[in-house]
């Protein structure tokens, strides 16, 4: 896929902010009890889900600023994926048509609690996507080609930071779609 990097971003920053005002929209007017509700045994409740992208989450604000103090500033006119974003992005995301076909094991560093503090965890869950969106703003002045960042696998698997962009959004696309199918399910 290849596409102006100020587009990238753009598109970028505005599926974050979308996929925010969802949650917000999905989350308001629950209790702490509804959204400590699994939607089934062994499988997580609203507040989980959203411990879960905070904690995920956190991992690649902390390596994206990382790169950001690593990498000069020298912003390209286009943005390339690399079959390795592509294929982690594909992995990752929901279908166009909105399903997800293949479910995954979180990773156990990854896995939230059972009952959590939902204020805390929804304040933690905003803070840490709205730092993201400010962050991929930021990267208008850096390469998404040349900077690198690191996974959560570790030091070893690093992305194109545009495609971070596209697998960290379509992870948080993902887990919009659970928290729908939470909130129909314990509402």
């Amino acid at each position: 896929m290849k596409l102006k990097a100020t587009t990238h971003i753009q598109n970028s920053v505005e599926q974050c902010e979308k996929a925010l005002a969802e949650v917000e929209q999905l989350i308001t007017g629950l209790d702490d009890n509804t959204l400590n509700t699994q939607e089934a045994d062994e499988k997580w409740s609203i507040l989980q889900c959203l411990k879960h992208l905070s904690i995920a989450n956190k991992i690649y604000v902390e390596n994206i600023k990382k790169a950001h103090q690593k990498y000069p500033q020298e912003p390209e006119e286009t943005y390339s994926s690399h079959w390795k974003g592509d294929y982690f992005t594909k992995m990752i995301s929901p279908k166009d048509t909105g399903e997800v076909k293949n479910s995954m094991k979180t990773m156990k560093s990854m896995d939230p609690a059972n009952a959590l503090n939902a204020s805390e965890t929804i304040e933690e869950f905003f803070s840490t996507h709205r730092e993201l969106a400010e962050l991929i703003r930021r990267s208008e002045n850096y390469s998404l080609n040349k900077v690198k960042v690191p996974t959560a696998l570790g030091p070893l698997v690093k992305l194109r930071l545009g495609d971070a962009f596209r697998f960290l959004l379509g992870h948080l696309d993902r887990h919009v779609l659970q928290l729908k199918r939470i909130k129909a399910a314990v509402v």
